[in-house]
């Protein structure tokens, strides 16, 4: 499934809600891409970006043609470290937070991001949103915008059962990626 034909890029993900907490998270950028339940793949200048949905994880994959970047959050086998909170290499810059939030915060948000990525894609840019069969409030989001000398994404767990929210941000500037 891909949402590059979807006009407002929101997603219901053909599985089950299966990750539990923020705490189940780990990061790499060695992770292979792994076949996403959805994606959106834009072009910025020579760069490919794909935002890819993994449920309620997420891969964001540059690529240049030369080099390839990909930045993996999810449930990695043999990865038990939290989250980090930031990550600086060079060109390449992640930051990840984790909140709680009560039910009417986590329904304020769903629907700001619901609204958000709609309006990002409506801007010809792109965003990804996925919901879960029966899970009105655990979404997966992610947006990428250029940058000045880059290109820049956030995306967006929500765990409503453990009632967290994870943020990340990441950031290639031009030189950046791996092969």
């Amino acid at each position: 499934m891909t949402a590059a034909g979807l006009t407002s890029g929101h997603v219901l993900l053909d599985v089950p809600y299966a990750d539990t907490s923020a705490a189940q998270l780990a990061f790499s950028l060695t992770a292979d891409p792994r076949a996403p339940l959805a994606r959106c793949d834009h072009q910025f200048g020579s760069r490919t970006v794909s935002l890819r949905l993994l449920g309620a994880s997420h891969q964001i994959v540059v690529d240049d043609g030369d080099h390839r970047m990909c930045e993996t959050v999810a449930c990695l086998p043999g990865l038990d470290e939290p989250l980090p909170g930031t990550v600086a290499d060079g060109t390449y810059t992640f930051t990840s937070s984790v909140r709680k939030c009560d039910a009417e915060q986590m329904a304020a948000l769903v629907d700001e991001l619901h609204h958000r990525t709609a309006d990002h894609r409506a801007q010809g840019l792109p965003a990804l949103l996925g919901r879960f069969p029966g899970q009105p409030m655990a979404v997966t989001a992610a947006i990428a915008t250029a940058r000045g000398d880059g290109i820049g994404w956030q995306t967006w767990h929500t765990y409503p059962q453990t009632a967290e929210v994870v943020t990340t941000t990441g950031e290639l500037r031009d030189g950046g990626g791996t092969r």
